[in-house]
């Protein structure tokens, strides 16, 4: 009775150490698939086949997401300047901070994510474009 418990346990050990192992690789193989800036310049002059547009698409969906992520983060720090204004940015109102500063920023960030997702939906596209053409 005792060997049959360890069996069990020895085989759910063995499987739980697969699936963690399955699970990191899998990840990681994620990660490779955003291109660095560096892989997307000589991408943007290269790719004619459907991985190399998907892979530049890639690299601009998480770009969008970036930019999201920092707009959201201006108009949460705008928020608090809102209720605690600095005393000299009437005077400088695009200075470096102050809900002026937080929001021309928020708002750029969000203008230039919209264009990143254009621009990942535009390599979709010529993936499948491309894929018709194999």
């Amino acid at each position: 009775m005792n060997s049959k418990k360890n069996l069990t346990s020895t085989a759910v050990l063995i499987t739980a150490l697969f699936v963690l192992s399955f699970a990191s690789v899998y990840s990681a193989g994620q990660d490779q698939e955003v291109p660095t800036k560096k892989e997307l310049i000589t991408l943007l002059k290269t790719a004619k086949e459907p991985p190399e547009h998907l892979r530049i698409a890639a690299y601009y969906r998480h770009e969008a997401q970036r930019l999201t992520t920092d707009a959201k983060d201006h108009e949460e720090m705008g928020a608090v300047y809102k209720h605690q204004p600095l005393p000299y940015e009437s005077k400088h109102p695009y200075g470096t901070v102050g809900v002026s500063h937080c929001h021309y920023w928020a708002d750029l960030d969000l203008k230039q994510a919209k264009e990143a997702e254009a621009l990942a939906t535009l390599h979709e596209e010529m993936a499948k474009e491309a894929e018709k053409k194999q």
